[in-house]
């Protein structure tokens, strides 16, 4: 009785081993699990399609056209929605110069602040986007041109047709200000009418 006792342990025990064996390391990995100060993915955005274009209109935000009067506008594809600009469809003899600018975003009670975003270009013939970051700017469309902008550099798409992520931007030198991110497309009919499409607007926070 004994002998079979012991042997059915052994069984076990090597039953065991045999199971555990085929878990790799990888299988106990915790993955990473961010905290965001701020997600914006634009997918409560109404959406338009071909010369219909609903401008994107999320509470706090800013869309402004300050040379015309097309603005930022919704898009969707394979069943992601985006925000979009394009110079081709504005009028002849018409300048672009419109911003998209996100809520006053609160970094005082928080710590390591990083933004990031992803972007798109589609038939370039120039690259139309600049983002910025201000401490002071009032939420107005006339504050935009008193406030104090300063450029963000990012990661942009070489290649058309493919999200780019913008790469890891440190705010942590802003943690003790309200800020606000903008991104301001410049274009015209006549000049650079690159399609540029804007997604996955983030803030990681400690």
């Amino acid at each position: 009785m004994k002998i079979k006792f012991l042997k059915t342990i052994f069984l076990l025990a090597l039953s065991s081993s045999v199971l555990t064996s085929c878990v790799g390391d990888d299988d106990y990995v915790i993955p990473t699990v961010y905290r965001y100060a701020f997600n914006e993915g634009f997918e409560t955005s109404t959406t338009g399609s071909g010369s219909n274009e609903v401008a994107i209109a999320l509470e706090g935000w800013v869309n402004y056209n300050a040379t015309g009067t097309r603005l930022w506008h919704a898009r969707t594809f394979d069943s992601n929605i985006y925000a979009e600009f394009s110079s081709f469809y504005s009028a002849a003899g018409t300048n672009d110069a419109t911003w998209l600018i996100t809520p006053a975003l609160d970094l005082t009670a928080t710590t390591g602040e990083v933004l990031s975003f992803t972007t798109k270009t589609r038939f370039t013939n120039g690259y139309p986007l600049t983002v910025f970051v201000s401490t002071n700017y009032d939420g107005t469309t006339a504050g935009i041109a008193t406030a104090t902008w300063t450029p963000i550099a990012f990661t942009a798409p070489t290649a058309n047709d493919v999200f780019v992520n913008s790469g890891n931007i440190d705010l942590s030198s802003y943690e003790n200000s309200n800020v606000r991110i903008a991104f301001k497309y410049t274009g015209s009919k006549a000049g650079v009418t690159t399609t540029l499409q804007l997604d996955n607007v983030k803030i990681t926070k400690n």
